[in-house]
């Protein structure tokens, strides 16, 4: 399977961003600057960016699963009318990813152009042949999977009533965190095994609540 490992927290920004976006966008100082360092700003002043970092920080299955976790939220809200199927065949991938549950993913044709179908096409893109002719192998890019998932989440987020958008994508981005810690962990037993993206201060005196519509979820 085309799939990537996680990176380690002091790996530059351009390490993180440049598998799911083009690094051009960014400031060569941004660029250089350790993912964990710049995490925190980037929630605080440009939260799309933080979820294509955090996106291309993941694992490619620690990616798709911060997806399904972000919209697995917003079918229990009833938002945007998301395929509870669909979701729960990306979770059986997530928990075990292979070929047989890869295509099943694909066989629900998915419409691409909704938060759960591009999270579908996450899935899709892990294979390691895009061509229907198995004598003539193409590869997949590397993040294009991390691409998808990055596109899901910020599109998820825009199914929010747009007043509270911004509360609802910072809220994803805290998923993200603790997935970055190895928290929420698709087996069940997550707990914070290792140092994520979450910024320093944080991570030493616990989450910070977020005071919004949220936290009593």
């Amino acid at each position: 399977m085309s799939m990537l490992p996680a990176l380690a927290p002091t790996s530059p920004v351009a390490q993180a961003y440049g598998r799911v976006g083009d690094v051009h966008d960014l400031t060569p100082t941004l660029c250089a600057t350790a993912s964990v360092e710049a995490a925190g700003t980037l929630i605080r002043d440009t939260p799309r960016t933080a979820a294509r970092l955090i996106a291309g920080w993941l694992s490619t299955q620690e990616a798709i699963w911060w997806g399904a976790l972000c919209q697995s939220q917003l079918l229990d809200l009833s938002l945007g009318k998301p395929d509870s199927v669909l979701l729960k065949a990306i979770i059986v991938w997530t928990r075990d990813p292979g070929d047989d549950t890869r295509r099943a993913v694909e066989q629900a044709n998915a419409d691409p152009s909704t938060a759960v179908g591009m999270l579908a096409k996450a899935v899709a893109f892990t294979t390691d042949n895009m061509s229907p002719a198995a004598k003539t192998p193409i590869a997949c890019p590397a993040g294009v999977a991390h691409r998808m998932v990055a596109l899901s989440v910020l599109t998820g987020a825009e199914l929010w009533p747009s007043s509270n958008r911004p509360p609802c994508l910072a809220h994803f981005l805290e998923l993200g965190l603790d997935v970055s810690e190895g928290k929420l962990h698709w087996t069940g037993n997550g707990q914070a095994v290792r140092r994520g993206l979450r910024p320093l201060p944080q991570a030493a005196t616990g989450q910070k609540r977020l005071h919004n519509i949220w936290e009593n979820w």
